[in-house]
């Protein structure tokens, strides 16, 4: 019995040093602000994510938070989902309102590419975001690196676009397009039904 506490007091000093080591750069919302388009993502202890990241798009919201507003599909459904991003004592660490998740901002180029380390609970993901819709081959191989270091399996980073194809299983191109085709499909599908 007296081991077993043993051992989880180990493992507990462990966990709090392992996120205590997560790196992080300060940020600035107003630098950060626009439109991002998720690239690559690398999960530990959490099932694979099931949706096409399409955008994401930061406001400042003021006093060092923001809004993230994220659009993907799931489920065959564009999907829109708006979270608070509050800062924290410590520069370049935030969490999603009312969640545990902490986020990390790893490293960041306002201008190209951003990468975040998230903990929730026992589950940890890197996301790797870019300005463009795909970043340089340095920027890739940044984030392999840093997943590396924060003891990734590398071998298990999912791309969402690589040479036009998503790896989450179609066209990422006729994804977008045809949510868009949709949408001007029914805008003008409103329209006629108007005239008569």
């Amino acid at each position: 019995m007296k081991a077993a506490l043993f051992l989880i007091l180990l493992a507990s000093i462990y966990l709090l040093h392992a996120r205590a080591d997560i790196p992080h750069v300060p940020i600035d919302f107003k630098k950060f602000a626009g439109t991002w388009y998720p690239r690559a993502y690398v999960l530990k202890n959490r099932d694979p994510l099931n949706i096409i990241p399409l955008d994401d798009r930061v406001e400042p919201s003021g006093g060092g938070d923001a809004v993230l507003t994220k659009r993907y599909i799931k489920d065959g459904k564009c999907q829109v989902t708006e979270v608070k991003v509050v800062h924290t004592d410590q520069p370049g660490v935030f969490k999603f309102a009312g969640t545990s998740e902490v986020i990390h901002v790893v490293d960041a180029d306002y201008k190209s590419y951003y990468i975040v380390h998230i903990v929730e609970n026992n589950t940890y993901r890197l996301y790797l975001s870019s300005r463009t819709r795909e970043p340089s081959e340095d920027v890739k191989t940044k984030f392999r690196e840093f997943a590396e270091t924060l003891g990734f399996d590398v071998n298990q980073i999912v791309y969402a676009h690589l040479a036009g194809k998503s790896e989450f299983g179609g066209m990422f191109e006729e994804c977008t397009a045809s949510i868009i085709g949709i949408k001007v499909f029914q805008v003008n599908l409103t329209a006629i039904c108007h005239i008569f």
